[in-house]
């Protein structure tokens, strides 16, 4: 019977030894993969993000390039009548569009919308202002009814588009 109780008080040391041992370097892997996670986090991190934000500049570029008073200005040409101008412009909205389009990869939906709405209220108003227009007007007159409508607005759609981006942009980064 005492060597029975001699070996408990040994074996129960041991065994409460050996357990703390088996936690402690248990504990001290798994803090080893967590740290081994959050480095390649941080990497992917790294690399993504100048990426995310080279997105939101060039959304904003975007938005600010197809403004129809500055895409009106920028591409008037004396040559041109009103529709051809008002087809160049079109055109010229809908490349830069298609330029663009991956962008929609590293920002929210709601911003995308954003963007898309904007791209689509130029349109509209590029359109409007040809319909104003008489049948025989030029460039400059399409310019100058772009101009009329965009100084009536409070809010271009552009504007709007690019603030929105913006917020959300401050949000994240």
């Amino acid at each position: 019977m005492d060597y029975l109780f001699e070996l408990f008080k040994l074996l129960i040391p041991s065994g409460i030894v050996g357990a703390t041992v088996y936690f402690v370097i248990q504990q001290y892997h798994e803090n080893q993969e967590k740290m081994k996670a959050l480095e390649l986090r941080k990497q992917s991190k790294d690399h993504v993000n100048p990426t995310k934000i080279q997105a939101y500049e060039r959304l904003i570029l975007f938005l600010e390039r197809i403004s129809p008073d500055r895409l009106a200005m920028r591409s008037q040409n004396s040559k041109l009548t009103a529709q051809q101008h008002q087809m160049a412009m079109l055109t010229n909205i809908r490349n830069e569009f298609d330029h663009n389009l991956t962008q929609q990869l590293y920002v929210s939906s709601e911003a995308w919308k954003l963007v898309v709405q904007g791209k689509e209220e130029a349109i509209r108003i590029i359109n409007i202002s040809a319909s104003k227009c008489e049948e025989n007007a030029s460039s400059f007159d399409l310019t100058q009814m772009i101009l009329s409508i965009t100084a009536q607005l409070d809010h271009l759609p552009q504007k709007v588009a690019i603030e929105g981006l913006k917020r959300e942009f401050r949000s994240r980064f």
